[in-house]
């Protein structure tokens, strides 16, 4: 029997057809090829689960209060709770989950998808955001948080300007996940089926607008967003108007869960049964964190534990975002640790305007922000505490220098990534950020920016070289090795770094052709810091880089090489020519070429035991750097269809191999334990 009310679902199901509701061609029937058949609900051809009638809710609500959990989020829990009543009873004897730095106590249960919204601060989407450090017009930057109070806590915060930043960030986000992780089709069929992670938050503005209190996915982000816009809930309606109005919220729940399907025409139907299964989802609703280790908040234990979903597989982001989401935990570890102050914290996180951070006498120019990333960030005696900010976020039990030194190199180039992402696609400069990432991340890995004590002084690049030019004089005339005479030279690489790898002067080593040089570019880099000519090349590189042409080749006099293209399109040297460029094959194979994959030092004929056991050492280490640098290269090979090729074909049978790799590792570290051992009787 059709009921007054299925009449006026079935009318206003057909009203919308024409309308943004149904854009999607798997919301109408006919254009799947799908018939009464082959539709499936979660909750089958009965009926679903009843809207609560109001008292249960308040009842809920009230118990939430009871058991310590603010108005606000006791509130907005009972009204997305499918059945109060088992609400109440959960609220009762929440589930201890240990975390990082922590304990959370939460609870499973099953939610309305309207009730929540995804955390507007997604990490899926940290590659897409704009920061206020690229400088572009009109770009308010990503929202801040989330943020939490310091010990015991039920509450996270996210902050934007006003509610139109807020829409913008949200809709951003949306349209990224909507795009790049299309789950619409398999929610309408299927529905949700693993659970996701819901923590309380408020949203607030700066211009003083009140803060909505929201219930938000810190995991299960892309599901939410793909069941909402099956259900053509806008991003408007469930941060700002369901949260005030729980009328015309409940109306919306009771439309799809008190309809009858088989009182409906055949594409109406069809519709229901699809919103049906995108109405209710299974989570777990995380209640309260209390700390257990110095340092960790509420804010940073949630990152971690999503980190740890997403960083590595079954389930991973993005190579840039995986690599964003460890710099974010690097530098909350580092604020907590009050080794970073605010001001600084924020140019790190590229959260400074070029106004905000000139005005710290902070670097502007992007080549010296970052290199102001590398030299803060690489110290040797930071490398605890970033180890620990990415430990928190992976499932590793140790953090390699490869894996260290990316993430920090990935938050150096966050403020150039920012502004190309307003560009267009065919944008040229936005194609030198795209291109300059592989290759950036590895010139990171000169060894030597770890392990010296450098900074960015904001120098001329002639001031800069000239200093550097001394500094190689002395250093080649001294009989021991300073590292104290690097510094200069190690900020002009920095610095020259960021132009070559975005003009392509420098490019990452070859994988595939074993007759090319596998040396990586920072290997190339490292050599032009040994001679004069190298030096002035890095400085040409930031003069032409900074003025927005493809830097120059020079002497070691400083004179501009002159050329001219062959009919191949190769450059000859000619006098009489332009300047030539710089160019990756022009350093690898003509000044600074080798003749090997991994070259072997010549046996001295008078070799000692000891002389010896320190070259097969350092011949050891050198194959091991370049194991470490096919490994990342494998991680990020992606396959035809998007995402890592590797983790979705794995490695087959590597048993030999990992065996191999074991025996070396027990070796090593025995030795590492017999000069543990030998250390105290040295000092004695």
């Amino acid at each position: 029997m059709t009921t007054q009310n299925d009449t006026e679902y079935e009318e206003t199901i057909e009203d919308l057809e024409e309308s943004d509701f149904v854009e999607d061609k798997f919301d109408v029937g006919e254009d799947t090829g799908q018939d009464d058949s082959v539709i499936w609900s979660r909750f089958g051809e009965g009926e679903l689960p009843p809207l609560p009638k109001m008292a249960a809710v308040n009842r809920a609500a009230t118990a939430g209060v009871e058991v310590g959990l603010p108005p606000e989020f006791a509130t907005a829990l009972a009204h997305a709770a499918v059945n109060p009543s088992e609400l109440r009873t959960l609220l009762r004897r929440p589930t201890r989950v240990n975390i990082a730095g922590g304990v959370i106590e939460a609870i499973d249960l099953d939610l309305y998808v309207p009730g929540l919204v995804p955390l507007p601060t997604n990490n899926r989407t940290m590659e897409k955001r704009v920061y206020p450090a690229a400088g572009a017009e009109g770009q308010a930057g990503p929202l801040t948080g989330p943020r939490s109070a310091p010990g015991k806590t039920t509450t996270l915060w996210i902050e934007g300007e006003d509610v139109s930043h807020v829409q913008d960030e949200t809709e951003r986000a949306r349209d990224y996940i909507l795009a790049s992780n299309n789950l619409r089709e398999s929610i309408a069929a299927r529905g949700i089926a693993m659970p996701v992670s819901v923590v309380f938050f408020e949203l607030r503005h700066r211009d003083g607008q009140p803060p909505m209190p929201l219930l938000g996915t810190a995991d299960g982000s892309s599901r939410i967003t793909n069941a909402q816009k099956v259900l053509g809930l806008t991003n408007q309606t469930t941060h700002y108007h369901y949260p005030t109005n729980r009328d015309d919220y409940r109306r919306s729940i009771g439309a799809i869960s008190g309809a009858d399907p088989s009182a409906l025409r055949p594409l109406a139907r069809r519709r229901l049964m699809r919103q049906r299964n995108a109405l209710i989802t299974p989570a777990r609703v995380f209640l309260r964190f209390t700390p257990t280790r110095e340092g960790y908040d509420y804010a940073r234990a949630v990152n971690a534990f999503v980190g740890m979903l997403h960083v590595d597989p079954p389930r991973p982001w993005s190579q840039t975002g995986k690599l964003e989401a460890m710099a974010e935990a690097v530098l909350d570890v580092l604020r907590s640790a009050e080794v970073l102050d605010d001001p600084v914290h924020d140019y790190l996180a590229g959260l400074l305007t070029p106004e905000q951070a000139a005005a710290e006498g902070l670097p502007v120019e992007r080549d010296e922000q970052a290199a102001f990333v590398l030299a803060v960030l690489l110290r040797e005696h930071h490398r605890d505490l970033v180890n620990r900010g990415i430990q928190d976020v992976t499932a590793q039990k140790s953090v390699g220098p490869g894996r260290r030194t990316d993430v920090i190199a990935e938050l150096a180039l966050r403020a150039t990534r920012s502004s190309a992402a307003t560009l267009g696609t065919t944008d040229p400069e936005r194609k030198r950020a795209e291109r300059m990432r592989a290759p950036y991340l590895r010139c990171a890995r000169l060894a030597r920016y770890a392990t010296v004590e450098w900074k960015v002084t904001s120098r001329s690049p002639q001031k800069l070289l000239e200093a550097a030019l001394e500094e190689l004089r002395v250093d080649s005339a001294s009989s021991h090795s300073d590292p104290a005479l690097w510094v200069n030279r190690l900020e002009l690489a920095a610095v020259a770094q960021y132009h070559l790898t975005a003009w392509g002067a420098l490019g990452r080593e070859a994988m595939s052709d074993t007759e090319a040089d596998k040396r990586g570019p920072q290997q190339i880099l490292e050599a032009m810091l040994a001679g004069e000519q190298g030096l002035r090349l890095l400085a040409q590189a930031i003069i032409d880089g900074r003025a927005g042409t493809h830097p120059r080749r020079v002497t070691e006099n400083g004179d501009y090489q002159g050329g001219l293209r062959d009919k191949y399109g190769r450059w000859e040297e000619d006098p009489a020519g332009k300047p030539m460029p710089i160019e990756d094959a022009w350093l690898r194979y003509e000044i600074y070429p080798t003749g090997a994959v991994l070259p072997r030092p010549v046996t001295p004929p008078n070799e000692t035991p000891r002389m010896k056991a320190t070259r097969l050492k350092g011949q050891i280490t050198q194959y091991v750097e370049q194991i470490n640098l096919d490994v990342d290269e494998l991680t990020s090979v992606e396959e035809v269809q998007g995402g890592p090729l590797l983790d979705k074909e794995g490695w087959a049978q590597p048993n030999e191999l990992l065996s191999q790799l074991m025996y070396v590792h027990s070796q090593i570290s025995y030795w590492a334990r017999v000069a543990e051992r030998q250390m105290p009787r040295a000092n004695g």
